[in-house]
Parts: structure tokens; sequence; C-alpha cells
């Protein structure tokens, strides 16, 4: 899956802050990434300014583009559906998801020749033509990871990742950051008494 023009990928596992709600990157997956812009209660896309910022940070764009409120809206629920879709295994669901929003998306879907990968050149600079990648990839994922996108198992952690392991047995997120955290109280649980 390309989008056009190329773009860099996010970095695995790492929490960018810059002004604003800091978000949560899935090793260069647009789809996973998404997702993770809301992690239960905490809600990363609050404003249209933060969908605008994210879709920088996520390197789907270059430069800035104004977001209305029915955009972020429809980002949201795209989020939400492709997070659900992903989670329990719904390859019907992402493929309508996926429909509806090339649908409403101005440019055009072509496939490159020599790799067979799908690759949307987007008609204008917005938020609805950045998110493809995230549509895209989320197609990506349910056809050739079909199983393995899973949440974090940390509470309360709900970050979204894929389960890159040969026995398909990854519990969290990332070791740094929940897989220690998890060990360590389990340690301490097992000793305590001693």
């Amino acid at each position: 899956m390309r989008v056009d023009p190329d773009r860099p990928a996010g970095q695995t596992g790492a929490v960018r802050a810059q002004a604003g709600r800091p978000f949560v990157w899935s090793g260069g997956r647009p789809a996973l990434d998404l997702c993770n812009t809301r992690l239960g209660e905490r809600e990363c896309l609050a404003e249209p300014a933060d969908l605008a910022r994210w879709v920088i940070e996520a390197g789907l764009l270059q430069e800035q583009v104004a977001v209305t409120a029915e955009e972020l809206a429809a980002a949201r629920a795209l989020r939400d559906g492709l997070r659900e879709g992903l989670l329990g295994g719904d390859a019907p669901r992402l493929a309508a998801l996926a429909e509806g929003w090339l649908d409403g998306a101005p440019g055009r879907l072509c496939v490159e020749p020599a790799t067979l990968e799908a690759r949307f050149t987007p008609g204008a600079r917005t938020a609805s033509c950045a998110l493809v990648a995230a549509v895209l990839d989320a197609l990506e994922l349910a056809r050739d990871w079909a199983g393995r996108v899973r949440e974090c198992a940390a509470p309360p952690c709900a970050v979204v990742y894929l389960d890159t392991s040969r026995n398909r047995s990854r519990r969290w997120c990332s070791m740094e950051r929940c897989g220690a955290r998890a060990k360590s109280t389990a340690y301490y649980q097992r000793h305590r008494g001693e």
C-alpha cells in the first residue's frame, strides 16, 4: 500500500508530543496509529486541529490542511469502525468501511504493476484523502495479518498493536512500556509474602 507523495514511516512504539495531546505510534502502520488516537476515555482527536496535526505527524501529509468539524466526526467514526473491525477480525465490515471512505475521498486508486499493491493518488490535499492510507492499511492487515491485531493486555493501556511473534503470543503493546511493568508487578505479587 502506498500513498502519494511518499511518506516517512512512523516511529515504532513511540509517543511523540508536540503542542496538544501526544499520539501513540505503532511502527508505521497508519491504521493502527489512527486506532490509537482514542485509548479508553483518552480522546486525542478532540478538535479539528488535532486531526490536522495527526496527519502531518503520521507522515500522511507534508503541509497543514484545514479540517472541519464534520471531517473530524467522520475521521473518528472511521477510526472506531477500523478498531472494532480489526480487533474483531470482521473483514466484511472493514470492506464496507473502505468502500464508503474511498467513495468520498477525491482521488484515484491505482495498482502498481510490479508489486500489485494499491496506490492512492489524492485529488485534493485533505484529511479525508490522507486517511485513505489508514483505510488501505486496515485492508492489508485484515488480509495478510488476520487475527494478529490485538489490544494491549496491561490495564489500563488500550493500545492496538500488530502481533508479529512466531507463536502469536505477544500480550503487550511494547515490552519497554507495558511488558516490563506487568512482569515486575507479577514478580512482586509472587514474592510479597516472602
